[in-house]
Protein backbone atom coordinates (compact mmCIF):
# COMPACT_ATOMS: atom_id res chain seq x y z
CA UNK A 1 0.00 0.00 0.00
CA UNK A 2 1.31 3.44 -0.95
CA UNK A 3 0.57 5.10 2.39
CA UNK A 4 2.11 8.50 1.50
CA UNK A 5 -0.13 8.72 -1.59
CA UNK A 6 -3.14 7.76 0.51
CA UNK A 7 -2.39 10.43 3.10
CA UNK A 8 -1.82 13.11 0.43
CA UNK A 9 -5.13 12.22 -1.16
CA UNK A 10 -6.96 12.33 2.18
CA UNK A 11 -5.54 15.69 3.21
CA UNK A 12 -6.54 17.18 -0.15
CA UNK A 13 -10.00 15.62 -0.49
CA UNK A 14 -11.39 14.81 2.97
CA UNK A 15 -14.90 16.01 3.67
CA UNK A 16 -15.17 18.84 6.24
CA UNK A 17 -17.17 16.81 8.75
CA UNK A 18 -17.91 18.60 12.03
CA UNK A 19 -16.07 16.07 14.18
CA UNK A 20 -12.99 16.58 12.02
CA UNK A 21 -13.13 20.38 12.19
CA UNK A 22 -13.17 20.27 16.00
CA UNK A 23 -11.50 17.12 17.29
CA UNK A 24 -11.98 15.70 20.79
CA UNK A 25 -12.37 12.27 22.31
CA UNK A 26 -15.98 13.06 23.19
CA UNK A 27 -16.94 14.26 19.71
CA UNK A 28 -15.18 11.28 18.16
CA UNK A 29 -17.07 8.90 20.45
CA UNK A 30 -20.44 10.46 19.60
CA UNK A 31 -19.77 10.56 15.86
CA UNK A 32 -18.48 6.99 15.70
CA UNK A 33 -21.48 5.55 17.54
CA UNK A 34 -23.89 7.62 15.44
CA UNK A 35 -22.23 6.52 12.20
CA UNK A 36 -22.47 2.82 12.99
CA UNK A 37 -24.91 1.38 10.42
CA UNK A 38 -26.11 4.91 9.52
CA UNK A 39 -25.19 7.11 6.54
CA UNK A 40 -23.17 10.22 7.33
CA UNK A 41 -25.65 12.47 5.51
CA UNK A 42 -28.31 11.23 7.92
CA UNK A 43 -26.04 11.67 10.94
CA UNK A 44 -25.00 15.29 10.33
CA UNK A 45 -28.16 17.07 11.61
CA UNK A 46 -28.42 14.64 14.54
CA UNK A 47 -24.81 15.27 15.53
CA UNK A 48 -25.29 19.05 15.40
CA UNK A 49 -28.42 18.91 17.57
CA UNK A 50 -26.79 16.46 19.98
CA UNK A 51 -23.83 18.78 20.49
CA UNK A 52 -26.17 21.67 21.27
CA UNK A 53 -28.00 19.70 23.95
CA UNK A 54 -24.98 17.76 25.26
CA UNK A 55 -21.87 19.82 24.43
CA UNK A 56 -19.61 17.98 26.88
CA UNK A 57 -19.22 14.45 28.19
CA UNK A 58 -20.34 15.73 31.59
CA UNK A 59 -23.56 17.14 30.12
CA UNK A 60 -24.36 13.80 28.49
CA UNK A 61 -23.51 11.81 31.60
CA UNK A 62 -25.91 13.82 33.78
CA UNK A 63 -28.78 14.14 31.29
CA UNK A 64 -32.08 12.26 31.73
CA UNK A 65 -31.95 9.13 29.58
CA UNK A 66 -35.32 9.98 28.04
CA UNK A 67 -33.89 13.28 26.81
CA UNK A 68 -30.95 11.43 25.21
CA UNK A 69 -33.36 9.06 23.46
CA UNK A 70 -35.41 12.02 22.26
CA UNK A 71 -32.33 13.49 20.58
CA UNK A 72 -31.58 10.06 19.07
CA UNK A 73 -35.16 9.56 17.87
CA UNK A 74 -35.14 8.50 14.21
CA UNK A 75 -31.51 7.32 14.07
CA UNK A 76 -32.40 3.73 14.95
CA UNK A 77 -30.36 1.11 16.82
CA UNK A 78 -31.22 2.81 20.10
CA UNK A 79 -28.90 0.64 22.18
CA UNK A 80 -26.17 2.90 20.77
CA UNK A 81 -27.69 5.90 22.55
CA UNK A 82 -27.95 4.07 25.87
CA UNK A 83 -24.39 2.75 25.56
CA UNK A 84 -23.17 6.22 24.62
CA UNK A 85 -24.58 7.69 27.82
CA UNK A 86 -23.23 4.79 29.90
CA UNK A 87 -19.79 5.37 28.35
CA UNK A 88 -20.03 9.09 29.19
CA UNK A 89 -20.92 8.23 32.77
CA UNK A 90 -17.95 5.86 33.00
CA UNK A 91 -15.64 8.55 31.62
CA UNK A 92 -16.86 11.10 34.17
CA UNK A 93 -16.63 8.58 37.01
CA UNK A 94 -13.06 7.74 35.94
CA UNK A 95 -11.95 11.36 35.80
CA UNK A 96 -11.62 11.54 32.02
CA UNK A 97 -11.18 9.45 28.91
CA UNK A 98 -8.74 6.53 29.16
CA UNK A 99 -5.58 7.11 27.14
CA UNK A 100 -4.99 3.48 26.16
CA UNK A 101 -6.80 1.19 23.74
CA UNK A 102 -7.44 -1.28 26.56
CA UNK A 103 -8.94 1.44 28.73
CA UNK A 104 -11.13 2.72 25.90
CA UNK A 105 -12.37 -0.79 25.13
CA UNK A 106 -13.55 -1.10 28.72
CA UNK A 107 -16.11 1.67 28.15
CA UNK A 108 -19.71 0.47 27.55
CA UNK A 109 -20.51 0.02 23.87
CA UNK A 110 -16.90 0.58 22.76
CA UNK A 111 -15.42 -2.27 20.74
CA UNK A 112 -12.07 -2.62 18.93
CA UNK A 113 -13.07 -0.33 16.07
CA UNK A 114 -14.42 2.54 18.19
CA UNK A 115 -11.50 2.27 20.62
CA UNK A 116 -9.05 2.46 17.72
CA UNK A 117 -10.87 5.44 16.23
CA UNK A 118 -10.91 7.42 19.49
CA UNK A 119 -7.37 6.45 20.39
CA UNK A 120 -5.84 7.27 17.01
CA UNK A 121 -7.87 10.38 16.14
CA UNK A 122 -8.14 12.06 19.55
CA UNK A 123 -4.98 10.84 21.30
CA UNK A 124 -2.58 9.97 18.48
CA UNK A 125 -2.27 6.32 19.51
CA UNK A 126 -0.76 4.00 16.91
CA UNK A 127 -3.82 1.78 16.56
CA UNK A 128 -5.57 0.60 13.37
CA UNK A 129 -9.31 0.41 12.71
CA UNK A 130 -11.38 -1.91 10.57
CA UNK A 131 -14.95 -1.10 9.57
CA UNK A 132 -16.94 -2.01 6.48
CA UNK A 133 -15.22 0.62 4.35
CA UNK A 134 -11.74 -0.43 5.42
CA UNK A 135 -12.60 -4.09 4.85
CA UNK A 136 -13.67 -3.33 1.28
CA UNK A 137 -10.55 -1.29 0.51
CA UNK A 138 -8.17 -3.93 1.88
CA UNK A 139 -10.01 -6.83 0.24
CA UNK A 140 -9.79 -5.14 -3.17
CA UNK A 141 -6.24 -3.96 -2.70
CA UNK A 142 -5.12 -7.55 -2.05
CA UNK A 143 -7.77 -9.30 -4.23
CA UNK A 144 -8.97 -11.20 -1.18
CA UNK A 145 -12.54 -12.50 -1.67
CA UNK A 146 -13.09 -13.73 1.88
CA UNK A 147 -10.96 -11.66 4.25
CA UNK A 148 -10.90 -12.97 7.81
CA UNK A 149 -11.18 -10.47 10.65
CA UNK A 150 -7.74 -11.35 12.00
CA UNK A 151 -6.20 -10.85 8.55
CA UNK A 152 -7.94 -7.49 8.12
CA UNK A 153 -6.72 -6.14 11.47
CA UNK A 154 -3.20 -7.43 10.86
CA UNK A 155 -3.08 -5.98 7.34
CA UNK A 156 -4.37 -2.60 8.47
CA UNK A 157 -1.82 -2.58 11.29
CA UNK A 158 1.14 -3.55 9.13
CA UNK A 159 0.76 -0.50 6.88
CA UNK A 160 0.00 1.94 9.72
CA UNK A 161 2.45 4.89 9.70
CA UNK A 162 3.66 5.57 13.23
CA UNK A 163 2.56 8.96 14.48
CA UNK A 164 -0.04 9.38 11.73
CA UNK A 165 -2.57 6.71 12.65
CA UNK A 166 -5.46 9.17 12.95
CA UNK A 167 -5.15 10.43 9.38
CA UNK A 168 -4.31 6.95 8.07
CA UNK A 169 -7.41 5.39 9.61
CA UNK A 170 -9.65 8.20 8.43
CA UNK A 171 -8.08 8.06 4.98
CA UNK A 172 -8.94 4.37 4.57
CA UNK A 173 -12.49 4.99 5.79
CA UNK A 174 -12.87 8.05 3.56
CA UNK A 175 -11.56 6.16 0.54
CA UNK A 176 -14.11 3.41 1.10
CA UNK A 177 -16.94 5.89 1.63
CA UNK A 178 -16.29 8.15 -1.36
CA UNK A 179 -14.13 6.29 -3.95
CA UNK A 180 -13.91 2.53 -3.30
CA UNK A 181 -17.69 2.23 -3.29
CA UNK A 182 -19.55 -1.10 -3.02
CA UNK A 183 -20.99 -0.55 -6.50
CA UNK A 184 -19.49 1.61 -9.22
CA UNK A 185 -16.13 2.28 -7.54
CA UNK A 186 -14.22 5.28 -8.90
CA UNK A 187 -11.01 3.41 -9.63
CA UNK A 188 -9.63 6.04 -12.02
CA UNK A 189 -9.22 8.59 -9.20
CA UNK A 190 -8.11 6.16 -6.50
CA UNK A 191 -4.68 6.97 -5.01
CA UNK A 192 -4.07 3.24 -4.42
CA UNK A 193 -4.89 2.18 -7.98
CA UNK A 194 -1.28 1.42 -9.08
CA UNK A 195 -0.88 -1.25 -6.40
CA UNK A 196 -4.48 -2.56 -6.34
CA UNK A 197 -4.72 -6.22 -7.36
CA UNK A 198 -8.48 -6.07 -7.64
CA UNK A 199 -8.64 -3.11 -10.03
CA UNK A 200 -9.82 -5.19 -13.00
CA UNK A 201 -12.90 -6.55 -11.22
CA UNK A 202 -13.19 -4.64 -7.95
CA UNK A 203 -16.80 -5.57 -7.23
CA UNK A 204 -15.77 -9.20 -6.83
CA UNK A 205 -13.99 -8.26 -3.59
CA UNK A 206 -15.02 -9.02 -0.99
CA UNK A 207 -17.37 -11.74 -2.15
CA UNK A 208 -21.03 -11.00 -1.53
CA UNK A 209 -22.37 -12.53 1.66
CA UNK A 210 -25.46 -14.70 1.45
CA UNK A 211 -28.29 -12.86 3.20
CA UNK A 212 -30.62 -14.74 5.49
CA UNK A 213 -34.34 -14.52 4.85
CA UNK A 214 -35.97 -11.96 7.13
CA UNK A 215 -39.22 -13.15 8.75
CA UNK A 216 -42.42 -11.10 8.59
CA UNK A 217 -44.73 -10.41 11.54
CA UNK A 218 -47.95 -8.46 12.11
CA UNK A 219 -48.76 -5.97 14.82
CA UNK A 220 -51.55 -3.64 15.91
CA UNK A 221 -51.42 -0.16 17.41
CA UNK A 222 -54.15 2.05 18.85
CA UNK A 223 -54.60 5.79 18.30
CA UNK A 224 -56.51 6.82 21.43
CA UNK A 225 -57.17 10.51 22.06
CA UNK A 226 -58.96 11.94 25.08
CA UNK A 227 -59.47 15.66 25.61
CA UNK A 228 -56.69 16.58 23.20
CA UNK A 229 -54.19 14.10 24.66
CA UNK A 230 -52.81 11.00 22.98
CA UNK A 231 -52.17 7.81 24.93
CA UNK A 232 -48.55 6.71 24.55
CA UNK A 233 -46.78 3.72 26.10
CA UNK A 234 -43.08 3.43 26.94
CA UNK A 235 -41.40 0.19 25.92
CA UNK A 236 -39.34 -1.83 28.44
CA UNK A 237 -35.68 -0.77 28.61
CA UNK A 238 -34.33 -4.10 27.39
CA UNK A 239 -34.92 -5.42 23.90
CA UNK A 240 -36.06 -3.88 20.66
CA UNK A 241 -36.65 -0.09 20.79
CA UNK A 242 -36.10 -0.17 24.54
CA UNK A 243 -37.23 2.92 26.46
CA UNK A 244 -38.96 4.54 23.47
CA UNK A 245 -42.58 5.65 23.27
CA UNK A 246 -45.19 4.20 20.94
CA UNK A 247 -48.92 3.84 20.37
CA UNK A 248 -50.04 1.02 22.68
CA UNK A 249 -50.29 -2.34 20.92
CA UNK A 250 -47.95 -5.11 19.93
CA UNK A 251 -47.34 -8.17 17.76
CA UNK A 252 -50.30 -10.46 17.09
CA UNK A 253 -50.15 -14.12 16.16
CA UNK A 254 -52.06 -15.63 13.23
CA UNK A 255 -54.87 -14.23 11.16
CA UNK A 256 -55.52 -10.73 9.90
CA UNK A 257 -55.17 -8.04 12.61
CA UNK A 258 -58.62 -6.73 13.56
CA UNK A 259 -60.51 -5.03 16.34
CA UNK A 260 -60.77 -8.28 18.29
CA UNK A 261 -57.02 -8.86 18.29
CA UNK A 262 -56.45 -5.25 19.33
CA UNK A 263 -59.00 -5.57 22.14
CA UNK A 264 -57.36 -8.74 23.49
CA UNK A 265 -53.88 -7.23 23.34
CA UNK A 266 -54.85 -3.97 25.06
CA UNK A 267 -56.58 -5.87 27.87
CA UNK A 268 -53.30 -7.69 28.43
CA UNK A 269 -50.97 -4.73 28.06
CA UNK A 270 -52.85 -1.74 29.49
CA UNK A 271 -55.66 -3.40 31.45
CA UNK A 272 -58.49 -1.64 29.65
CA UNK A 273 -61.00 -2.66 26.99
CA UNK A 274 -61.69 -0.64 23.87
CA UNK A 275 -65.23 0.51 23.26
CA UNK A 276 -64.79 0.89 19.50
CA UNK A 277 -62.10 0.41 16.87
CA UNK A 278 -61.85 1.60 13.27
CA UNK A 279 -59.01 0.67 10.92
CA UNK A 280 -56.94 3.66 9.81
CA UNK A 281 -54.46 1.78 7.66
CA UNK A 282 -51.19 -0.11 7.92
CA UNK A 283 -47.50 0.75 7.83
CA UNK A 284 -44.52 -1.45 6.98
CA UNK A 285 -41.17 -1.21 8.70
CA UNK A 286 -38.03 -3.31 8.35
CA UNK A 287 -35.57 -3.95 11.16
CA UNK A 288 -32.29 -5.78 10.61
CA UNK A 289 -33.94 -9.05 11.68
CA UNK A 290 -37.65 -8.54 11.02
CA UNK A 291 -40.26 -7.10 8.63
CA UNK A 292 -43.17 -5.74 10.66
CA UNK A 293 -46.57 -4.78 9.26
CA UNK A 294 -48.54 -2.69 11.76
CA UNK A 295 -52.25 -1.99 11.44
CA UNK A 296 -53.29 1.23 13.18
CA UNK A 297 -56.77 1.57 14.69
CA UNK A 298 -58.73 4.58 15.86
CA UNK A 299 -59.96 3.42 19.27
CA UNK A 300 -61.68 4.60 22.42
CA UNK A 301 -61.13 3.15 25.89
CA UNK A 302 -63.91 2.01 28.18
CA UNK A 303 -61.58 2.32 31.20
CA UNK A 304 -58.60 4.34 32.39
CA UNK A 305 -55.85 1.82 31.71
CA UNK A 306 -52.76 0.90 33.67
CA UNK A 307 -49.26 -0.11 32.51
CA UNK A 308 -49.55 -3.88 32.94
CA UNK A 309 -47.32 -4.67 29.97
CA UNK A 310 -45.42 -1.40 29.82
CA UNK A 311 -43.23 0.47 32.33
CA UNK A 312 -45.31 3.61 31.83
CA UNK A 313 -48.37 5.05 30.12
CA UNK A 314 -48.73 8.77 29.49
CA UNK A 315 -51.46 11.02 28.09
CA UNK A 316 -49.46 13.48 25.98
CA UNK A 317 -50.88 16.73 24.54
CA UNK A 318 -51.04 16.30 20.77
CA UNK A 319 -48.85 19.36 20.29
CA UNK A 320 -46.08 17.74 22.38
CA UNK A 321 -46.06 14.28 20.83
CA UNK A 322 -43.30 14.95 18.27
CA UNK A 323 -40.93 15.95 21.08
CA UNK A 324 -41.13 12.51 22.68
CA UNK A 325 -38.50 9.80 22.21
CA UNK A 326 -40.15 7.99 19.30
CA UNK A 327 -38.81 5.38 16.93
CA UNK A 328 -39.16 5.71 13.17
CA UNK A 329 -41.83 3.00 13.30
CA UNK A 330 -43.81 4.94 15.92
CA UNK A 331 -43.62 8.08 13.80
CA UNK A 332 -45.02 6.14 10.83
CA UNK A 333 -48.01 5.04 12.90
CA UNK A 334 -48.57 8.62 14.08
CA UNK A 335 -48.94 9.76 10.47
CA UNK A 336 -51.94 7.44 10.11
CA UNK A 337 -53.36 8.48 13.46
CA UNK A 338 -53.26 12.16 12.59
CA UNK A 339 -55.56 11.46 9.64
CA UNK A 340 -58.26 10.29 12.05
CA UNK A 341 -61.32 12.52 12.49
CA UNK A 342 -60.56 12.97 16.20
CA UNK A 343 -57.05 14.22 15.46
Amino acid sequence: MDVPALLRWYRAHRRPLPWRLEVSAYRTLVSELMCQQTRIDTVLPYFAAFMVDFPTVEALASAPTERVLERWSGLGYYSRARNLQKAAQAVVAGGGFPRTIEGLRALPGVGPYTAGAIGSIAFGLDAPVVDGNVERVLARLHAEPNPAKAWLWATAGEALPLGEAGDYNQALMELGATVCLPRGPKCLVCPLRPACRGVGAPEQYPAAKVKKAVPRSRAVAAWIVREGRLLLARRPEGGLLGGLWELPGGVVEGGEPDGASLRALLLQRIGAAIAAAETLGAVAHTFSHLHLDTTVFLATLSGEGSPLGYPELRWVPLADVDGMALSTLARKTLVLGRRAPSA
